[in-house]
């Protein structure tokens, strides 16, 4: 009789022990007030940024990974790494935008497409009209989600007297003051999200409107339910990409 062998050991895809560890050191640095925290969480976020280009050893995101590094260890050394924290609004929709972005390439699922085989199944994705628009709104996401990137790294750059530019000694091209600038930085790009998902939304009923549609709060509940096996989809994207 054949020894029982043991249980394969789960194995987390790197992707996700960075994600849980940055909203970890986040969410510390938000409840202890310690910008030092929020180094550490923007230094794994970049790490998410360019862990693709870190698994393939090229030198580009080598350098650019041990760069961040070093800029975040002279922000500490002078007094300065709340401008890290300033930068993880920047870090995450630039983050959001390369995964929207990633899906479409060929050979790869738009993500959208995949939101719905998730949560109403691939029939749904079958339908006339629902794979077109599942792939152009993952593009817009991606449009939307790096535009708002590049505004936020304006603001953060620009802002002074307590901007990036500023700390380094540099007058920036664009003096942006007033604390409407900094409330923009930190809560922007977050609400952004939600206004565009009630606003697609409503679109999506009217170009799909010969299509049976759950009302808002289901779809929602069913995305928060379900996103585990959106993110196993994300971290096996590659290797199915290549097959």
């Amino acid at each position: 009789m054949p020894a029982p062998t043991a249980a394969a050991p789960v194995r987390r895809p790197p992707a996700l022990v960075l994600a849980a560890l940055y909203a970890a050191l986040l969410l510390a640095a938000f409840v202890s007030g310690r910008d030092e925290l929020a180094g550490l969480a923007a230094f794994v976020l970049l790490g998410l940024l360019l862990g693709a280009g870190l698994r393939r050893g090229r030198a580009l995101a080598w350098l650019a990974w041990l760069g961040s590094a070093a800029l975040l260890l002279w922000l500490g050394r002078h007094g300065r790494m709340r401008l890290a924290l300033d930068a993880l609004p920047v870090l995450v929709n630039a983050l959001l935008a390369g995964v929207f972005a990633r899906t479409l390439r060929a050979g790869s699922e738009p993500l959208i497409a995949r939101v719905i085989c998730v949560l109403e199944g691939a029939e749904r994705l079958a339908l006339p009209r629902v794979a077109p628009y599942a792939r152009a709104l993952t593009a817009a996401w991606a449009l939307l989600l790096g535009a708002q990137a590049l505004a936020l790294a304006i603001v953060l750059a620009c802002r002074v007297p307590d901007g990036a530019l500023a700390a380094f000694g540099l007058v920036p091209p664009l003096a942006l003051e007033g604390a409407a600038w900094r409330a923009y930085l930190q809560w922007g790009g977050y609400a952004l999200v939600p206004a565009f998902l009630v606003l697609e939304y409503a679109f999506r009923r009217f170009w799909l409107r010969a299509l049976p549609h759950a009302p808002l709060p289901l779809f929602l509940a069913r995305l928060a339910q379900r996103w585990p096996a959106l993110l196993h989809s994300l971290a096996h994207d590659a290797p199915r990409a290549r097959a």
